[in-house]
């Protein structure tokens, strides 16, 4: 990755965007089964993690001294305001004015700035990360470049997608669903699953029978698994032939996903909950624990997403990048390190939530024919219209 990119930045301030009436993360799939909702937050039956019920999410932009603007987004779609007001009120004063050798100087000056107090993930590396995808995407127009081009010499021009997620309430509209994205030309999609192997292992013969022109299918358990179910559940959907089996076990167990990595069946897939080099390294180290590494670049940034991403490699860990709920800033930056990721497999997609900014938001990134080429634009290939942000801004 290239180190020459020296930069000093003007201004940087965060606006947290809501998008309120549009459908949820999860939209109507398994609604009525002991769903608990508040005003912004929703528990959906079978799983542990709370998701939002509209979209929020925080939105970075970035001046250098020469007047060039970056635009960041961190993917904290449970509080996004935090992230704002790190940023605002904590890493504005700590970086502004301040002259830096490139990003991974930014980067490692204002992790360092807290690593002694131990805020190393958490909402702290969200906001990290949210600039350092805005000082690339800065860069990245200074350099007439697209971003991709600047960590890699020569970026994958195209890369096909999978669905992430098929959130309808029926089977039957869960398969049309599917055939619909069939006919877009789309090849693979992942479901959420909970620790019940059998049920799971319904669904994905429903899907399966009903859909039979995809090609892969990737499972996500949410780590909601027992050890005793996860090892069933590698062996069950493996033998169906999923792509990977993602997120088993509950995050920290480390030794847990060691010895299920060691059983037959499926690849086992995850990587989303780390911000840090610091923190994965473990995971891909003999005896690794997973077999399949999923950074996420609203988590890692670009920066930490190359060291992640040489670090797997180094011992024969393929990465492909994690795409969670953001709009189109944090979709075009996940998309440039789908450009630069293990070729092998297909990106994560979340179709429909680059659309929420659609009006504010011009992106070169246009799915067709089941993937997407590389823009020729420069930075990430997105451009915020500020004046259209202001219905979605949450004030106060």
């Amino acid at each position: 990755m290239p180190s020459n990119f020296n930069f000093s930045i003007r201004t940087v301030n965060s606006i947290h965007l809501a998008f309120k009436g549009s459908d949820s993360y999860w939209e109507s799939y398994r609604a009525g089964e002991g769903d608990r909702l508040t005003e912004r937050f929703e528990f959906k039956q079978g799983w542990q993690t709370v998701y939002a019920r509209y979209i929020e999410t925080p939105l970075v932009k970035v001046t250098l001294s020469d007047g060039t603007v970056g635009w960041g987004e961190a993917n904290a779609g449970i509080g996004p305001e935090v992230v704002c007001l790190i940023v605002n009120e904590l890493l504005a004063q700590m970086i502004e004015g301040q002259e830096f050798e490139n990003p991974a100087g930014l980067w490692d000056f204002l992790y360092d700035s807290q690593r002694g107090r131990g805020y190393s993930s958490g909402y702290w590396l969200d906001a990290l990360a949210a600039i350092d995808i805005a000082v690339w995407d800065a860069i990245g127009k200074r350099e007439q470049s697209p971003v991709a081009a600047l960590l890699v010499p020569v970026p994958r021009k195209r890369f096909d997608v999978y669905l992430s997620g098929v959130r309808r309430a029926t089977l039957e509209e869960r398969v049309d669903h599917v055939n619909s994205w069939i006919d877009t030309g789309l090849k693979g999609a992942k479901i959420f699953l909970t620790g019940d192997v059998d049920a799971g292992a319904d669904e994905l013969d429903g899907l399966m029978r009903g859909a039979p022109g995809l090609e892969q299918w990737m499972v996500d358990t949410l780590w909601m698994c027992s050890h005793e179910s996860a090892e069933i559940g590698k062996r069950v959907y493996g033998d169906r032939g999923v792509r990977f089996f993602e997120c088993p076990l509950q995050p920290e167990d480390l030794a847990g996903h060691q010895e299920l990595v060691t059983k037959p069946g499926a690849p086992i897939a995850l990587g989303e909950h780390f911000r840090s080099r610091y923190q994965m390294e473990a995971w891909v180290q003999k005896p690794r624990a997973l077999d399949v590494y999923q950074p996420d670049i609203g988590r890692t940034g670009f920066t930490d997403y190359m060291i992640q991403k040489e670090i797997a490699e180094k011992v024969a860990v393929p990465t492909t990048p994690h795409m969670g709920s953001g709009v189109s800033v944090f979709q075009a930056a996940t998309l440039q390190c789908a450009a630069v990721a293990s070729p092998e497999f297909l990106q994560e997609f979340q179709g429909g939530l680059s659309d929420r900014l659609a009006e504010a938001s011009d992106t070169g990134w246009q799915y067709r024919d089941g993937g997407f080429e590389l823009p020729d634009r420069p930075g990430i290939g997105v451009e915020i219209n500020e004046a259209l942000l202001e219905p979605f801004i949450v004030k106060g």
